[in-house]
Parts: structure tokens; sequence; C-alpha cells
């Protein structure tokens, strides 16, 4: 038998209509180019079939696909089985067993080894039983035909004209069963079928046998829990033959199917599988018979707008069902085409033209210059909105790619360090000492004990000055002290500084450039750039410590204010310390100033201050404060600034490479082999999402997405005259 006859004598191929074909046959040409995953298995459409024992689920399937399933009464689904339908030029039909997760080793290894195809469906109740005895061989007098299992068998239809979705027969639920396993055997497969509802792609035909009360179809509890709104539900009615012409119980079902009670999305439809008697009928023979009976009986008194009734008529309806699924898609699907059309022409971008020659080297290396140059020169002016490369703010990504943004942030953490930190001693009032803030200082001190360290030291670097003064040269030295954490502080900061610069130059060389030619650059000119700039920086931050080590100079004319405000501070605490020693605070305000002038004198606030040392120290305080604010400026102005960013933009630049030999130019721009093949690859990939977004864009020209999604919503709510 020839390839393209294999699936002659079934109806697979009527589950199309030639716009669908004409849609999937686009898609499944990007899926060939090997273009993602589109929908991915998730989003294709997948028919599971499922109801409770006996209710004719497997003859649905039969007369659905006119492929033969197993469907003696004595013989139930014990496992489920996929029929996964997909669209290839030539015919072909293969399985193989998928075990279960609980399977051991040495069963997945054998389950493994089931690998069969055949020519014919008609073979295909060999093949399920082939199937069963792998999973659970029978041993004498001991059947298998009863034993349900997890594994999955997966049937492989691959036809021109197929539908690219999956048909899933799943064994029936069950109240009750006599054996020693029953309680896992009902647990098992309800929770097979349970798993197989609750995936979002599955449309759910849930088929009841009229032959039993509609209320005790374990099937439609299931559904009520997993889909209580019915969606993506499709009711299906079987035996309706076997009910009394008239008879209350067929009115119920009658009832049933046309008020649709349970909300399904898709409604009714009523099918009549084969008798007992008629299991050797041909397929046209079963469907003459199903014509027959619905012509003469009750059901053709039901409106074909509100109940579908036939094999024909159902797989029409599904047709429709199955375009809808894949329309509600394509919107996102072009969006993804969309997304990865922009991918692909980035990398195209970062690819570039072939480059052999030492000219086409040149060329490439000139066009990455200046690209490089500019996201540079956005990324240090703030315009981030220009270019997709900086990507959303709130992401870790795209804020690492903020350049300005991150250098503005550490120089705002460098300014609170040097200002909490930077200073050698933490000197506090006494009054102070208990606040909490204060400890966060590795160096806190008392001022009267700073005063006492100022005391010893004014001693030993004793001069010609007066008493109650102290040399002059000591508050250089106490200030050289006080300041001593700022170089560590300051070299720290720019390391920081440099390694983020760094770090955005990688980013950025790696998304304009492939990998080669990136790890080339860095090493070659990136690289020995920067570590020019980081021996700047640090000779930099060396070169603006020099004044603080040595006598201090100022020549600000508001430093002698400064000096008259914190005495003017001082003796404004002393008074206030010292009349609240000799009064109570309630006395303050009726006191003359000849009464609060007489408490201080008799006080001893009036210490001696032999060595000049609360002097020293407020001159010290006031140089301080004024020197701290100016050595943070010019970190970030002189230092950051001008040695590390102001010509960054310049670190790879045309002249560059005009300065390269040609062994240099061939050892960063040419291209692998790899390289060429991956070029080859996106232009082709390129060339097919243009080419398919074109397509899918064309289906239904004039037509917005909003309103093509309405209408397909609206097929799936009121359905259509022509699909019964």
């Amino acid at each position: 038998m020839e390839p393209t006859d294999i699936l002659g004598g079934t109806a697979l191929h009527q589950l199309l209509s030639d716009d669908e074909n004409r849609l999937l046959d686009t898609i499944d040409e990007l899926r060939s180019q090997g273009v993602g995953r589109l929908l991915g298995e998730e989003g294709l459409p997948q028919l599971i079939v499922c109801g409770d024992q006996s209710s004719g689920k497997s003859s649905v399937l039969e007369a659905l696909t006119r492929v033969r399933f197993p469907t003696k009464s004595n013989v139930c689904t014990t496992f489920p089985t996929e029929l996964r339908l997909r669209r290839e030029p030539k015919s072909r039909i293969s399985c193989r067993i998928k075990a279960a997760v609980s399977r051991t080793a040495e069963d997945k290894e054998r389950l493994a080894r089931f690998q069969k195809s055949f020519d014919s469906p008609e073979k295909f109740p060999e093949l399920i039983s082939a199937a069963r005895e792998c999973m659970g061989p029978s041993t004498p007098g001991n059947s298998n035909t009863h034993v349900f299992f997890e594994d999955v068998l997966e049937v492989e239809i691959v036809g021109p004209k197929l539908a690219p979705l999956t048909i899933v027969d799943l064994p029936g639920l069950f109240h009750y069963r006599s054996s020693s396993s029953g309680d896992r055997d009902i647990e098992l497969v309800t929770n097979l079928v349970q798993s197989y509802m609750k995936k979002s792609n599955s449309i759910i035909l849930a088929v009841v046998s009229a032959h039993n009360d509609i209320n005790n179809q374990i099937v439609l509890r299931h559904i009520k829990n997993i889909v209580p709104e019915g969606h993506r539900t499709l009711g299906i009615i079987t035996k309706p033959d076997e009910l009394p012409s008239g008879s209350e119980k067929e009115q119920e079902y009658l009832d049933y199917a046309r008020t649709n009670p349970s909300k399904f999305h898709y409604g009714w439809h009523v099918v009549r599988n084969r008798a007992y008697g008629e299991q050797a009928n041909s397929f046209e023979e079963r469907d003459l018979k199903e014509s027959e009976f619905f012509r003469d009986s009750n059901w053709n008194s039901v409106p074909r707008r509100e109940v579908g009734l036939g094999v024909d008529s159902l797989r029409q309806k599904l047709s429709k069902m199955l375009l809808d699924h894949i329309n509600l898609s394509l919107p996102s699907i072009i969006q993804r085409l969309e997304d990865d059309l922009g991918r692909s022409e980035s990398d195209l971008g970062r690819l570039g033209e072939t480059r052999s020659t030492v000219r086409e080297q040149q060329n490439y290396l000139s066009d990455v210059s200046d690209t490089f140059s500019g996201y540079i020169k956005d990324a240090l002016d703030g315009r981030y909105h220009r270019r997709a490369f900086f990507g959303d703010p709130l992401s870790t990504d795209g804020l690492e790619k903020r350049l300005r943004a991150n250098v503005r942030n550490l120089n705002d953490e460098f300014a609170n360090h040097m200002l909490e930190q930077g200073h050698k001693w933490h000197v506090v009032e006494e009054s102070e000492l208990d606040n909490d803030a204060n400890h966060d200082h590795p160096n806190f001190i008392a001022k009267s004990a700073f005063l006492h360290h100022v005391d010893a030291l004014a001693q030993c670097e004793r001069a010609n000055e007066l008493p109650g003064l102290s040399n002059p040269l000591l508050v250089g030295s106490l200030f050289q002290q006080q300041s001593e954490p700022w170089e560590k502080i300051a070299l720290a900061h720019v390391d920081t500084v440099w390694e983020t610069v760094k770090h955005f130059l990688e980013c950025l060389l790696g998304q304009l450039t492939d990998e080669r030619t990136s790890n080339q650059l860095l090493i070659h000119v990136v690289d020995p750039a920067m570590d020019t700039k980081r021996q700047a920086l640090k000779a930099k931050i060396h070169e603006l410590l020099v004044p603080y080590k040595h006598d201090p100079v100022n020549v600000d004319p508001h430093f002698a204010r400064k000096i008259w405000q914190l005495k003017q501070e001082q003796i404004t605490r002393s008074v206030l310390e010292t009349v609240l020693r000799e009064g109570k605070k309630s006395e303050i305000s009726s006191l003359s100033v000849d009464e609060i002038m007489a408490r201080i004198a008799t006080s001893d606030a009036t210490a001696d201050d032999k060595y000049g040392s609360l002097q020293t120290y407020e001159f010290v305080q006031a140089y301080y404060e004024m020197t701290i604010l100016i050595f943070i400026h010019n970190v970030a102005s002189l230092a950051i600034e001008q040695c590390l960013l102001t010509r960054l933009p310049k670190i790879f630049s045309s002249a560059t490479i005009r300065e390269m030999s040609d062994e240099k130019l061939k050892l960063i721009a040419s291209e692998s082999r790899d390289t060429r093949i991956e070029r080859e690859r996106v232009v082709e990939r390129v060339q097919v999402l243009k080419t398919g977004l074109q397509t899918l864009k064309q289906i239904h020209p004039g037509m917005s997405w909003t309103a093509f999604i309405f209408k397909s919503s609206s097929t799936f709510l009121f359905g259509s005259q022509d699909l019964c």
C-alpha cells in the first residue's frame, strides 16, 4: 500500500475545511522552519473523550475518525490512548508507550522498546491489545483486559490534510469495582481523567449514555467541579435508540439536551452507536442506520440550533471548534512572531555582514564602534527610552544598564558614607551619649574624653605659644587623624563605579556583536583602556588627598564666621548647662542677667583650658565640615567624571580601528564557521517570519483583531446553523 493511501477510508481529514487548511498550512510552514513552537504543545487543541464506563466513548471516537477502536463489551479502555494528528506531506502511522512516572527504571526501559508502525487503521485494535500486553503481560488464568495503567499509548497519525490536534480516549469512570484493587483503580482512573480535564487546551467531549440516569453520570460531577462555567465542553449523548420511544426517560433526555442545564459552552450532541448485532457493519452502513433513526425518532423534532444530531454534523461542529480555538490564539501567535522577528533582526545586526577581507572587517568594526559610542552617550545622558537595549527600569537587567542612574546612586551612597563614617572619631556631648544613633559609628566618644586626647597631643606639640593657646600646627595634625578614613572609602567607591562601568560595557558589546568578537574586543581594546582608567582614578584620589596631608590652607571668607558660630554655640551650651545645674528649670525664666552671671561665676564652668584644646577642637571641627564637602564633590567630578566617564564613548573609536594591524583586525573581527552558519540560519528565519506574519495578517483582511476575537467568541457562545 502506498503511503498516501494509509489513511484511506478514515474521516480524519474531514475535521478541516479549506479555510482551516490554509491557516494551518501557514502555521506548519513556520513550525517546519524551526521558528519556535508558536502555540507550544499546551496551545495545540486536544479533544479528550471522557465519560462513565461503557458509556460508548470508544464507539464515538470510532464513528468520528473511522479508525477502529476496541469496542467489545468485555473489553474496556484501561489506559489513555492519545491519537496525535500531525501534518506532513507523507502519511504514516506509528506509536510508542509513554511510561508512567511511577514505573521502575526497568519497566521504563522495557516500555520504551515498544515501537510499532502499521499500514492500515483496521489494525488499530491489534495495536491496543499489543500495548496492553506490554504494559502488563497476561498470565495463565489471569487476563489483563480489566487492569488499569497510568502509561499512555501515543499513536502518531501523520498526513497532509490532518488537523494538528490530539484526540485522547480515556478510561471510563466508575463507582464500584469488586476486585481487590477496586479502590486503587477508582482513584487511578479519576486522577487520570481529571488531569486531562484541567489542561486549558483540552476540549472536553463529555459522553453520557442514555441507558443510564442522567443524574448518576460521574463525568458530569467532575466537569462541574473543574470547569464550573462549562467552557470548552461539549456534551454527547449516546445510545438514544435504547430508550423506549415516547417514554418519560426519553423525554427527560430530550429536555436535558435542549435546555442544557449543565451550561456546556458548546451545548449537546446526540450520536447513535452501533448496536450489538451491528458490529460487523461498515462505517457507511453505521451512518445510514444512524440517519434513519434520527429521521424517524422523536429527536427529529429538536431544533438543530439547540442540539446536534449524528456523527456527520459532529465532525462539522468539531471542525468549527478547532478553528475557533486556533483563531482565538492568532493574536498571541502574531505577537510572538513579531517579538521573535525583532529579536532575530537584532541578532542579525549583531552578527553583521560577512567579513572575510580586511576591508570588510574594518567596516564591521567601524559600524560596531559608532553604535557602541551612541549607546554610551545615551547611557551617560540618561536617554534610556530611545533604545530597547536599556529594557524595563523596574527589572534587574534594565536597572543594571542605566549607567548614569547607577553612577549617581553610587555617588549618593558614597556621600552618605563619608558624612556618616568619614571621621575617625564621632565626638558627642555628654548629654547625647545615650542616643542610639551615635552607636552606629565604631569610634563614638564623649567630648570631654576627646578633649583630654587633644590635651595630650597639645602637650607633645607645644612650641612658643602663650598659655591657653595650642601650637597652630596641631590643627593640621588632628585633622589628618580625623580624616584618616577618607582614602579607604574613596578608593572603594571609585572601584565600585569602575566595576559598574565595565559591566555595562561588557553587556553592551554582548548586545552589539557575536560572542567571539565581543570577547576579543574586551581582551584587546576595552580591558586595557579600562585598566588605564582604573589607574588614573586611583592616582586622582591620591592627588585629591594631598592638600589634606599637609598644614591646612583655607581662603574661604566664611571660615571665620563658622568659627564664631561654633564659639557662640559652645558659650550658649556652657551657660545653659551651668544654670541648669545651679537651679530648677522652672526658675530660669525669672532670673535676671546679673543673677545668671553670678551663678556662672560661682560654678566650675570656667574650667582651666591650659593648652587651648577646646579652641583647637573648634578649629578642627569647622575645617573638617567645610573640607569634607569639597572632597566629596571633587571625587565625583574630578575623579569619576573626568578620569572615567568623560571620554568613555571614545574608548573604542574609529581611531582605535585605524591603528590596528591587519593581524589584530583578523584576530578580532574575523568570523568563525559557527558565526557564518548562524548568520545563514538567522537570515532564513527573518525571511520566514516576515512571510508568515504577512500571510497570517491577510487571513482576515480589513478586520481588527478585537472584532476578529468577538466573531470567534460569538461562534463559541451561540453556535451556527451550519453546525448541525
